[in-house]
This record gives C-alpha cells, structure tokens and sequence, in this order.
C-alpha cells in the first residue's frame, strides 16, 4: 500500500524541477518574468504557467501529506481508545457511572468551548474545572437523558481549578458519591469523560506516583485529551477520586504523558461552606 502512494505521488512530479533548489526555482521564475519578443512570448506563457501549476500542485502535496500523517496519528489513538471505551461499557457499573457525566458547553471570549462534568447530587449540583466555565455567557449542560440546562455557577476557585454548577433538571439525575480521602498510588481508576469531539468515553489506568508527576497533582495514567477537563476520576468503589484538569508531558521509559486530576482532599476544602 506505501509502494502504491509514493508512485501515486511521483506522477505530481516534473523531473526537470526534481532536483532544483529553491534559489534555482527562484530564478526560474525571475527570468520567467523577463520581456519576450512576440513570437516567444506565446510559448513562454505556456512554460509560466506550467511552473506555476507545479508549484501549486508541489504546495497542496506537501500540506496533503502533512495533514495525512497528523489524521493517521490522531485516527489511530481515538482508534485505542474508542475500543477501549467500547469495551469497559459492557460492565454494567461503568455504565451506570456514565449517567451521572454530562457535557459543559457555552460561548465564551474564544468562540465556544466544550468540557466535563458530573453531578455530584441528585438536584443537579455538578462539579467541573474553573477553566470550563470561564467567562461562558451561558453555561449549557447536556445530560444523559438528552435533556439540555442552563448552570448556574455556585462556586468556582481558579487556583484550585472546580467550579460548582446548579442545574434544575426535570427530575432527579445519576450522582457520583466522593472519597473521603486521597488515592493511593497504583490504585486502578476510570475516568468518563468528552475528549476530541466524543462523549462520555470511558477509560482507565493507574494513580501514579508523585516521582514519576514531580507535582502534588492525582497524576493518572489514563489518557487524557482535550475535552477531558472536568472528567471524573472513579475509584474501582465507584466513588469520585478526583477531577482532571490537564495533561503533563514527562520523561520516562514508560509513559510519554500523564493526566492531572484535583485531588478528592482539595474537593472537598473546595465544597466546605
């Protein structure tokens, strides 16, 4: 199949402008530029225009190209974890964790934006990050049932990153419950949430040591994307060990990045009155 492309490429391919550099191209084009005689003129039009639309052709190629090898990277990790999230949402209990997440979208100062967030009571409390909510005109929630609520911002710290949400659903939604203390490391965890442009995604991984984060952060090793923001980090208890808020580029043999989650202990100072 690699063979087929490449040939496929090489037909876009002039072999006189094969091995020009870029200041040969150049005076290519300056002489192209010069006054002709009439009887010449007509035919150097033609050689114009040829090295114009090869340019062209050489320029859509190479953004082509570009743009194949960001979509096969992309294709691939939504691949992974599309799967993944396929298959943790046969387990009855992941699915049922799934009804209490929504999606947090509204219309801000850089157009409009999209993240988590999950009830936490059934009246329609939820939580998510500060960054989510922002400066939103209006705070759009949509829920599991289809249902589409203005929040109502309660609370928010943007040093700790959570901001808690009213919403006035039709009735009572799915709550997740919280820990009542920090996660430990090597802990297994879920997380559910909206990367890229898909919902309620489940994952998981493990809480990850703060050697390894070189923050005081719930590092995990669940991938997170964008989108992911406001995610619930669940416990295999079913309650909420933190809330993500970011990824972390690191450098080790094993992990190439790691998500950052709000530890439950930082929740809960947040919640207190």
């Amino acid at each position: 199949m690699a063979a087929r492309k490449k040939d496929s490429d090489d037909e876009l391919y002039d072999e006189k402008y094969d091995d020009m550099t870029e200041e040969q191209f150049l005076e290519v084009l300056e002489e192209e530029q010069q006054p002709l005689p009439p009887r010449a003129r007509k035919k150097k039009r033609r050689k114009r225009r040829g090295v114009t639309i090869m340019a062209s052709l050489l320029a859509i190629m190479l953004v082509f190209q570009a743009g194949a090898y960001l979509f096969d990277t992309f294709r691939m990790d939504a691949i992974d974890f599309l799967k993944t999230s396929y298959t943790l949402s046969q387990d009855e209990q992941v699915q049922s964790w799934k009804e209490a997440v929504v999606t947090v979208q509204g219309e801000g100062r850089f157009g409009c934006t999209k993240g988590t967030g999950f009830f936490i009571e059934e009246s329609g409390l939820l939580l998510t990050n500060h960054h989510v909510i922002e400066d939103l005109r209006v705070i759009g929630i949509h829920t599991e049932e289809g249902e589409i609520l203005e929040g109502e911002v309660v609370k928010s710290d943007e040093e700790k990153d959570l901001a808690l949400v009213q919403t006035n659903p039709s009735e009572n939604v799915a709550a997740l419950p919280l820990q009542t203390e920090n996660a430990h490391t090597g802990e297994h965890i879920y997380v559910i949430g909206n990367p890229l442009s898909f919902t309620k995604i489940a994952n998981e991984g493990r809480v990850l040591d703060e050697a390894i984060t070189n923050t005081s952060a719930l590092g995990i090793s669940a991938p997170i994307y964008r989108g992911n923001s406001g995610s619930p980090v669940i416990g295999e208890d079913g309650r909420v060990a933190g809330v993500v808020y970011a990824k972390k580029t690191i450098q080790h043999p094993e992990q190439e990045s790691v998500g950052l989650a709000v530890p439950i202990d930082d929740v809960h100072q947040f919640l207190k009155p």
